[in-house]
């Protein structure tokens, strides 16, 4: 039995049979890999969409031995919900990205100002508050392990503690030498935002509950006593439940 189609034919079946096998490999792998289950049913649907995909590549090579147009009403049903649902996955994929990393285009949405301590759990949302700070020329103290993340502000409005253990940068063990610095800040510029955008990181050098009382403390002096507002940004996924709860006793979210 031998090829009733052209190599060249034979061989493009082939690599897109491989291909797509590696393809369903790989996402195979990744299974219920990560913490959020919306991108674990991504995943399974994508290689459920292949599998059914790399069906008909199982056919269309057989038939290029033998059985022309045997296998064509398969092949078509395969294809067509194999590129079907990738399209799905595919689009899916983005809007998570999109929602959870990304800032979409278009009119930055307006900070509430009535409420003066904020907490935000979304890097996308958090991304879009640091946009609309670049806007409202107010002075800005962050507290950072990013900071690129504040490009853009107008000179002289911007101050940044970079948070690490390197010589240039604040201990994220000394948090009294962090309350230190927020106080004066607020005290010179009343009316000012405080920015924390690294409580992760923080959170590997202390305990919760000596962070939580970090953050109280600052919230009570900046809020109370400097009139100015707070802001803390967290990965909702990086902390428990009973953790989220307890900051959003003090923090507002945003």
């Amino acid at each position: 039995m031998g090829l009733v189609v052209p190599l060249p034919i034979f061989m493009i079946d082939v690599v897109l049979f491989l291909a797509m096998g590696y393809a369903i490999f790989f996402l195979l792998k990744r299974i219920n890999r990560y913490s959020d289950p919306n991108l674990n049913d991504l995943v399974l649907y994508s290689a459920v969409f292949l599998i059914i995909g790399e069906l008909g590549r199982i056919t269309d090579i057989i038939d290029d031995f033998c059985c022309r147009g045997a296998f064509d009403n398969f092949q078509y049903a395969t294809y067509f919900i194999a590129i079907v649902g990738v399209i799905y996955t595919v689009l899916n994929y983005i809007r998570f990205v999109e929602m959870r990393y990304v800032p979409t285009i278009g009119d930055v949405p307006e900070i509430d100002h009535s409420s003066r301590a904020n907490v935000v759990f979304s890097r996308s949302r958090f991304l879009e508050v640091v946009g609309t700070l670049k806007k409202e020329r107010v002075p800005i103290l962050a507290i950072t392990r990013s900071p690129e993340i504040y490009k853009g502000f107008e000179e002289g409005l911007l101050s940044i503690i970079w948070v690490s253990q390197v010589e240039k940068g604040v201990s994220p063990t000394a948090l009294h030498v962090i309350q230190g610095i927020i106080h004066d800040f607020v005290r010179k510029k009343p009316g000012s935002v405080v920015v924390i955008d690294c409580l992760e990181y923080l959170l590997l050098y202390n305990d919760f509950r000596s962070v939580f009382k970090f953050l109280t403390n600052v919230k009570d002096y900046v809020v109370f006593q400097g009139k100015s507002r707070m802001i803390v940004f967290v990965d909702g996924d990086a902390i428990s439940e009973r953790e989220k709860s307890i900051l959003l006793k003090e923090f507002e979210p945003l």
